[in-house]
């Protein structure tokens, strides 16, 4: 099927890993070596060290320190890696990722959960995955919130990564998204909705939230996942609590939208730890938000009712509650403007599949326009700023975030390339560079629970780092100069990566 030939080649030519087990042999682990840096960028601490040196053992951190110290205790034949013009940092994490296709939703689910061999799960992942987090542009973590394809392929793949079938970033998961039954059906799907297109678990009822629930940790999610928006029925504030009570009975945590019917509020009561895309943020700071709860409203009704006092209370509950925010800026941005874009002379349409771009995404923004076109620009311009303020907001009032971009199912939100523009966002929001690093690595290494592994350089630690030829702290556009990626020990110089990137290009030629 030329649709899987077309994601295969992109997914391989996105993923280093993945591109050199098809075209050459794996790069095999050096047993200890010591890298020889410029600046280490403490992002635990808020700090940087000078002429800082890692000792890398395996796929492990083993020391941290100066070159002589580190060289005082590393093996004698450790190799030396001077790059000692380099800024480290650690590796980067999306926090909102759907890995595996809408675009590939006729994948047999039993065939993808039977992965046996490496050569099986190359097939399945023909079919299966739309993209992968890039470990050329230094993600090697990521949280897929949502397979948007349907059953539990997404788990396959986290599991075929663990037991090293495939290669590829290691995966929190949560599985299907839970919406709910109701009327609305702009698909034409079937009635009992089991093509329904992002493969969301559609409930009735709180009996039936909770063995939705019960079923997906069965499955193996890592994360439940509350869904709702424009495509899907939402969830009553009862259905709500009992998905986030059930969870928590098994020590999951609920991430995801903020469902219509449903005050922000409650779903900060209820225990939701993240909330994605800025949802009910602006109606919780309106003055009219029964209107909104009750589907009625308007953009312009939304911005010309912000009430401060009600946002600032409102602020104040997610700081004590420490409900993250994954705002997805770089596709908030890109949504709200979709009309004004130049999408033919994009500089990265180079490495756009011609499928993603005319067929899937077109049909996404045939979905979208009418929508966004009954705003004028300006009020859309007006939209997106209050968009930064609100970010810049909650950050100075305590409220976490995480970066995150909603690949690949946003528009011209690619794989890898996409979270280096969101690290921009958050600093145009008014985070200091090194904040808008944690981001991207101390902060979801917290969220996640990995803080012992992941998120920071430090002895004992996932050998996960990036290595820049510039400061980012000086320009957090620096984040895209990348001079090497170092993930779970193995490295990936700046040769490699350029002939990764021309792998890209030359898999989005094929399918002109």
């Amino acid at each position: 099927m030329k649709t899987r030939v077309s994601l295969l080649a992109l997914l391989f030519a996105l993923s280093p890993s993945l591109a050199i087990s098809q075209s050459q042999p794996a790069p095999q682990p050096i047993t200890a070596v010591v890298v020889k840096a410029g600046k280490l960028l403490d992002v635990r601490k808020g700090a940087y060290i000078e002429g800082a040196a890692i000792w890398i053992e395996g796929d492990r951190i083993k020391e941290v320190g100066t070159l002589a110290e580190v060289q005082s205790h590393a093996p004698k034949n450790a190799q030396l890696i001077d790059l000692s013009h380099a800024t480290v940092l650690p590796g980067l994490i999306d926090c909102h990722t759907h890995l595996m296709a809408r675009f590939a939703d006729d994948m047999p689910n039993d065939y993808i959960l039977g992965l046996a061999t490496k050569s099986q799960a190359f097939r399945a992942l023909e079919g299966a995955a739309d993209a992968r987090v890039t470990l050329l542009a230094g993600f090697t973590t990521v949280r897929d919130v949502e397979n948007e394809g349907s059953g539990y392929a997404d788990v396959a793949l986290r599991d075929a990564i663990v037991q090293a079938l495939v290669e590829g970033p290691r995966m929190e998961v949560a599985t299907r998204g839970i919406a709910a039954v109701g009327q609305y059906n702009p698909f034409g799907v079937s009635p009992d909705l089991t093509d329904f297109p992002t493969g969301a678990q559609m409930v009735s009822g709180v009996e039936d939230a909770r063995r939705a629930v019960r079923e997906q940790i069965g499955h193996g999610a890592d994360l439940i996942k509350v869904y709702a928006d424009w495509s899907h029925p939402t969830l009553t504030v009862e259905e709500m609590r009992v998905i986030v009570e059930e969870a928590h009975k098994q020590g999951l945590p609920i991430v995801g939208h903020v469902p219509d019917k449903v005050r922000i509020r409650e779903v900060v009561e209820a225990g939701q730890k993240s909330i994605e895309h800025l949802m009910g943020i602006f109606e919780g700071c309106s003055t009219e938000e029964d209107r909104f709860i009750k589907g009625e409203g308007s953009l312009k009704l939304l911005l010309t009712t912000q009430d401060r006092q009600r946002c600032d209370s409102l602020i104040k509950l997610l700081a004590q509650n420490q409900t993250w925010q994954v705002p997805t800026l770089a596709w908030q941005r890109g949504g709200t403007f979709l009309d004004q874009r130049d999408l033919k002379h994009d500089p990265l349409d180079k490495y756009v599949p011609a499928y993603w771009r005319d067929v899937t995404w077109r049909r996404f923004s045939d979905e979208m326009m009418p929508d966004l076109l009954r705003d004028p620009l300006t009020l859309r311009q007006e939209y997106f700023a209050e968009n930064l303020q609100m970010v810049g907001a909650m950050h100075r009032a305590g409220v976490p975030f995480m970066a995150g971009t909603d690949t690949a199912p946003g528009i011209y939100i690619m794989p890898g390339f996409s979270l280096h523009d969101e690290l921009a966002n958050f600093v145009e929001a008014g985070f200091t560079p090194m904040e808008s690093l944690q981001t991207a690595t101390s902060n979801p290494a917290r969220f996640l629970g990995m803080e012992a592994n992941l998120g920071s350089v430090e002895i004992g630690k996932v050998a996960d780092m990036v290595l820049l030829s510039a400061n980012p702290l000086e320009d957090i556009r620096n984040t895209r100069k990348i001079s090497m990626v170092i993930a779970n020990g193995q490295f990936l110089d700046r040769a490699a990566l350029n002939q990764l990137l021309m792998h890209v290009v030359e898999a989005a030629k094929r399918q002109q």
